[in-house]
């Protein structure tokens, strides 16, 4: 059993010295899913699976959703499912909305012991405004695991009780952090706090055409009508958003951000998805820029007017 990450490609391979063909069964959260049958080259099937799991893959800001794998690896001596068929075991994964790197190479998944799933860029050091609690993972003997951080004390020991976690916590006198929550690199829901400067701004777009206001019936026009009517027209929310000073560590955690699929932030209390808009990251260091802090453009990822139908 692998802990892998769906973002990713991971193949699963059958080598035998005979099979011509090999089909599989691949189960997902319980459910026969996909058959897939192929032809073998030199004796070896490879079957890419993470690019199918992913699509049963339910975002949420507030818990941890994985993905269920199971699957059976049948050969056959003929080619397209011919001849006679040999059933293996089933092997069973567990499936994490994460992406391993290309340097990484093929089917890297997470290290069942001593990691740190929350992505704090080595450093197991997490920004919090006072006397707010959060969430950290990591993994525990195979199981992704969370430790409370409750919003009082600075540090906590991880779930695998290989490590603590320390917590800055700053007071933001001037202005109300925006809590930010991203699935990270691992497929975690993670806390990230712009303790800084906030910024809403709206943008609307819309359409129009010239209309005929022309009345036969009177051989005039209202001069109160519409010549040029607007239609489809609507907006979207964009927030700028301002970190606070973080050690040089975190420009993987902001790279985090900036690669994340599902991110939202609570803004005036209200859950809003958004989209990161910034789509560069110059990478700043204390030798170079002292001090490190960071400006994110956000928007909201659905329109102002209600146009779902």
């Amino acid at each position: 059993m692998a802990n892998i990450l769906l973002r990713s490609p991971y193949f699963v391979t059958d080598t035998t010295a005979s099979h011509l063909s090999a089909q599989l069964a691949l189960s997902i959260d319980g459910t026969l899913t996909y058959t897939i049958l192929k032809n073998a080259t030199s004796n070896r099937t490879v079957f890419e699976i993470a690019t199918l799991v992913k699509d049963f893959y339910v975002a949420s800001y507030s818990v941890l959703d994985t993905v269920a794998i199971s699957y059976v690896m049948t050969t056959f001596t003929a080619v397209d499912g011919g001849g006679t068929g040999t059933a293996q075991s089933a092997v069973t994964h567990t499936g994490f909305y994460g992406y391993s790197e290309f340097k990484d190479g093929v089917n890297e998944d997470i290290d069942p012991n001593d990691y740190e799933l929350t992505n704090t860029g080595d450093t197991r050091i997490l920004y919090l405004p006072d006397n707010v609690a959060s969430t950290a993972y990591d993994m525990n003997s195979g199981t992704a695991t969370a430790t409370t951080i409750s919003a009082t004390g600075v540090s906590f020991p991880a779930a695998s009780g290989n490590y603590r976690w320390t917590v800055n916590r700053i007071c933001s006198a001037k202005y109300s952090p925006v809590q930010m929550i991203f699935i990270n690199k691992n497929g975690i829901p993670q806390d990230f706090y712009f303790f800084l400067k906030a910024i809403e701004n709206v943008t609307v777009k819309s359409e129009n055409y010239k209309r005929n206001i022309f009345k036969q019936s009177t051989s005039n026009y209202n001069t109160t009508d519409h010549q040029i009517q607007t239609f489809n027209k609507n907006g979207k929310k964009r927030f700028t958003l301002n970190t606070e000073y973080v050690i040089e560590q975190y420009n993987e955690v902001i790279q985090d951000i900036l690669l994340s699929e599902y991110v939202w932030i609570i803004w005036n209390g209200v859950v809003r998805p958004v989209t990161v808009i910034t789509s560069s990251l110059l990478k700043k260091t204390s030798l170079n820029d002292k001090l490190i802090q960071y400006t994110l453009e956000v928007e909201d990822a659905n329109d102002i007017i209600n146009n779902i139908v």
